[in-house]
């Protein structure tokens, strides 16, 4: 017999690549919480009430891109990276009325390779987190997991990130900076304001001998270039140069 699921997912890309492990398993995918089984959410991005939670006769799990209690929140991929974690993982666990919260039933550790964005970052943790999804069903279905509840002493917290949380404070140095242009990749980005007013994204940066070297940016309104060519054309342009020694 077929287990039927119930499935929570937002960020379409990533998702998806759930909801597909999901049916390649052999799940029934159903639309209404009181027909399912068992319910699965994965970058769902809302909170779920207590009376859904409670309608699938063996709960929700949540797939979150972390190992919680560690950076539990709606940016945990971004703030694994700007903390310059080395390792991060995905954590399948039962669902709460309290986000990220619910005891854990199975966790993967994952690397941080030194050139990961938090796109790069996200789709790795997608992929083996469905395949850790689908064997962890088959598991808790048939009783072979027990719930380990977290240690909330040792949790940590994420926030949500808004566009302005990605002008670079050039003060912060090189490390710092060069985490922060990977961590909000795509989203928001990273930018800084030149002289006249107008946005330059920074796209692409390095540290070399404890420095910080741009490689690419955007202006306003324009396509990507290298800085090189980006510093011919403006000069006295903009004020960040004298950080970058």
């Amino acid at each position: 017999m077929k287990h039927k699921i119930i499935f929570f997912g937002g960020f379409k890309k990533f998702s998806e690549i759930y909801f597909n492990a999901l049916k390649d398993a052999g799940f029934e995918i159903v639309s209404e919480a009181k027909d399912a089984d068992l319910g699965v959410i994965a970058y769902f991005g809302k909170i779920i009430p207590k009376d859904i939670l409670e309608l699938p006769k063996n709960g929700f799990l949540n797939a979150h891109p972390s190992l919680l209690p560690c950076w539990r929140g709606p940016s945990p991929v971004q703030a694994a990276i700007l903390a310059g974690d080395k390792t991060t993982g995905i954590t399948i666990h039962l669902a709460t009325e309290e986000p990220d919260a619910g005891p854990i039933l199975t966790q993967k550790e994952i690397l941080i390779e030194p050139e990961d964005t938090c796109l790069s970052l996200t789709g790795k943790l997608a992929n083996e987190g469905a395949k850790l999804l689908i064997l962890t069903i088959e598991k808790w279905l048939s009783g072979q997991i027990k719930p380990v509840p977290q240690d909330d002493s040792q949790a940590t917290f994420t926030k949500l990130i808004k566009k302005s949380d990605g002008l670079i404070d050039w003060s912060k140095g090189a490390e710092y900076i060069e985490r922060m242009v990977r961590a909000y990749n795509p989203w928001p980005g990273t930018f800084t304001k030149m002289k006249n007013g107008r946005i330059l994204k920074i796209k692409k940066v390095k540290v070399e001998n404890d420095a910080l070297k741009i490689l690419v940016v955007q202006p306003e309104g324009k396509k990507e270039m290298l800085w090189d060519a980006f510093l011919r054309g403006h000069k006295d342009a903009i004020e960040i140069t004298s950080w970058l020694r």
